[in-house]
């Protein structure tokens, strides 16, 4: 359970078909990036997030909210390589750098449809303890055969913000 807001903003995501190197095959490959802000979300006039100092767990699991959906079956061969990239850490009152703490060993994984739908979807996990508000980016790509799709993912709404 996480004791702090967690938003996470989607990018545009990048759908292209492209030729494996080794056996010619054809596979889909999708380009996940995006914002996860944990804390409070930095006001839109500055993007400059506040200091918000107390010690907080971060335990999220977070659906992609413009993931595909995937027959799982399907996913036999599917590569997935993702980062996770701290963003922004809140100065202190007193202009000198503010705390972190720490988010641990992030993780990408297929879950099942939350409205139990048909499929797989991508899920962004991140697990660890922060002291201040943090901003984190993220960039996961999947290829898997083209037949392993059976929807498109949405395209996120412009204010986009997701809690859990």
């Amino acid at each position: 359970m996480t004791d702090a807001d967690v938003h996470l903003v989607a990018q545009p995501r990048l759908d292209t078909v492209v030729t494996e190197f080794h056996t010619e095959s054809r596979r889909l490959r999708s380009d996940f990036a995006g914002m996860v802000w944990i804390g409070d979300a930095p006001p839109e006039e500055t993007g400059m997030m506040g200091p918000d100092y107390r010690r907080r767990p971060v335990d999220s699991q977070l659906f992609l909210p413009d993931t595909h959906w995937y027959d799982v079956d399907a996913l036999d061969d599917v590569e997935v390589q993702f980062a996770v990239g701290l963003l922004q850490v809140p100065a202190t009152d007193r202009g000198t750098q503010g705390l972190v703490g720490a988010i641990a060993e992030p993780e990408v994984d297929f879950f099942e449809h939350p409205e139990g739908l048909d499929g797989v979807g991508l899920c962004l996990s991140l697990h660890g303890e922060i002291w201040s508000n943090v901003g984190l980016s993220y960039r996961i790509t999947v290829l898997a055969r083209p037949e392993a799709l059976l929807r498109k993912g949405e395209t996120p709404q412009a204010d986009g913000d997701d809690e859990s």
